[in-house]
């Protein structure tokens, strides 16, 4: 800027002379000093924005590592938290069947056979001894046992009332230790009865669940279960009986069983049904066309009554 001035000076210098043209000269090169004095205070503030910017954005950039590092801090506790919740898990103990407890009702169970998770389970520690896990309950007709495969193979119900514990868990207890079964029955007039079976076993999914072994019975409600010793288990939708002419068993008879030709007991069928066969059957105590008001199926390792 200040060279512009020097040019309009000597522009204007002939018309000029002496004083005056001094000052005229001097006050234009002021004029242009001043001029770049105010381009270079822009310049500093522009910088100084600049800086301002860069300091924001460097305190923004600071302010998201540490937000960063503060989520990876609780990403690292809540990993810690669940090893050691895996940790505990593994090294917790549970029970393998009801009889390594004296007074619970209900009870976690571990089967490593079966799964490495816990499951609850209704214990029976009052009658014959204790130490019994009941793995069906019938006593009001509440829960619909004309079901599939799928149902019967998890189980179903409510363990506080009617339910059915589920083969697979069946199978897991009976082949992973030998097992008493226990059957339990009323009729509606209050009588009651039993049979004690002492070597009960249920095959795998691979063989249809078959009822493997039953042992020596005894008790004084009559046989009624060797009929189906060796038979696959029976539902609505997957028929495994013997019975070759007319309706599968299972339909028949409304219920899911060992069927052979087709049975002698049918706890699994329509509760309160009288229809010859259909209802809760146990052919030697009441016969087949009397539906029963209780059965309870229960088992527990054979060791535990030889304590």
């Amino acid at each position: 800027m200040w060279r512009f001035g020097i040019l309009l000076c000597l522009l204007i210098a002939p018309s000029s002379e002496g004083k005056d043209k001094r000052e005229v000269c001097t006050l234009l090169m002021m004029c242009d000093k001043i001029d770049e004095v105010k381009s270079e205070v822009v310049s500093v503030r522009e910088e100084q924005q600049n800086q301002k910017l860069i300091s924001e954005n460097q305190t923004l950039i600071l302010e998201n590592q540490a937000d960063i590092l503060r989520q990876q801090t609780q990403i690292l506790e809540l990993q810690t938290q669940i090893l050691q919740g895996l940790t505990l898990s593994e090294t917790k103990s549970y029970p393998s069947s009801c009889a390594d407890v004296s007074k619970e009702t209900k009870l976690l169970i571990r089967l490593p056979e079966y799964s490495e998770d816990p499951f609850e389970v209704a214990c029976d520690q009052r009658r014959h001894g204790g130490g019994w896990m009941i793995i069906l309950r019938r006593n009001d007709g509440r829960q619909d046992f004309y079901r599939g495969w799928e149902d019967y193979k998890r189980g179903f119900g409510d363990l506080a009332s009617e339910f059915f514990l589920g083969l697979d868990k069946i199978h897991a207890m009976t082949n992973d230790q030998i097992q008493e079964l226990l059957v339990l029955l009323e009729d509606h007039d209050g009588v009651k009865a039993y049979e004690l079976y002492d070597d009960f076993r249920v095959g795998p999914e691979s063989n249809n669940y078959t009822l493997e072994s039953l042992g020596f019975a005894s008790g004084n409600a009559g046989d009624s279960l060797a009929h189906q010793l060796g038979m696959m288990f029976s539902t609505k939708d997957r028929n495994n009986d013997l019975k070759t002419d007319g309706v599968a068993c299972a339909e028949r008879y409304t219920g899911a069983w060992w069927y052979e030709k087709c049975h002698r007991s049918n706890l699994c069928g329509t509760y309160g049904d009288n229809t010859k066969g259909k209802g809760v059957t146990w052919y030697s105590f009441r016969g087949q066309d009397y539906s029963l008001k209780r059965a309870v199926m229960m088992i527990r390792p054979r060791t535990a009554a030889l304590n």
